[in-house]
């Protein structure tokens, strides 16, 4: 037993060594080869036509989504649309100091007007152009998503007769 002690003693403590260079390399390839899996980044091929079908459809969401507003269906966008419009109209009786129940183009042009005049306080104009700017958005939300569900109807039929 005291060989075994007199063995301990000779012995160095355990170190701590860094990796070398090729180690580093080696982790850094697999990080490399193996992130783009981990996050989704290769494509899954459709298998049937109805997958393919899907995936278009989700392509058609996420640029609508990404591009404009965040409404799925032509439906939900005129419902946007019209609450954008609401509020414009109140902005607007607002700017013009009046109280109308139906607001027309004329009146939405001429608070436009006082507003790109500064005759405005700031704060009222900041929440006209940013109804303004809702209408804008909402209305092109609206038009592309009817294109792409006509666009996707006329698919559909056109498959339907192959």
């Amino acid at each position: 037993m005291d060989e075994n002690l007199d063995a301990l003693e000779t012995r160095t403590p355990f170190a701590l060594e860094l990796p070398t260079a090729q180690q580093i390399a080696a982790g850094l390839a697999i990080i490399a080869l193996t992130s783009p899996a981990m996050l989704g980044g290769i494509p899954v091929l459709p298998v049937t036509i109805q997958d393919e079908r899907r995936r278009q459809q989700e392509e058609i969401q996420q640029t609508s989504e990404s591009s404009v507003g965040v409404y799925h269906s032509s439906a939900e966008a005129a419902v946007g649309l019209a609450a954008s419009q609401k509020r414009l109209a109140s902005v607007s009786n607002e700017v013009n100091k009046t109280h109308f129940h139906n607001v027309s183009e004329q009146d939405i042009v001429q608070a436009a007007d006082r507003v790109f005049a500064s005759e405005v306080r700031p704060e009222l104009s900041a929440r006209f152009l940013s109804a303004l700017n809702h209408v804008a958005t909402d209305t092109a939300d609206l038009c592309m998503l009817r294109d792409d569900e006509a666009h996707y109807d006329e698919q559909l039929d056109v498959d339907s007769w192959s």
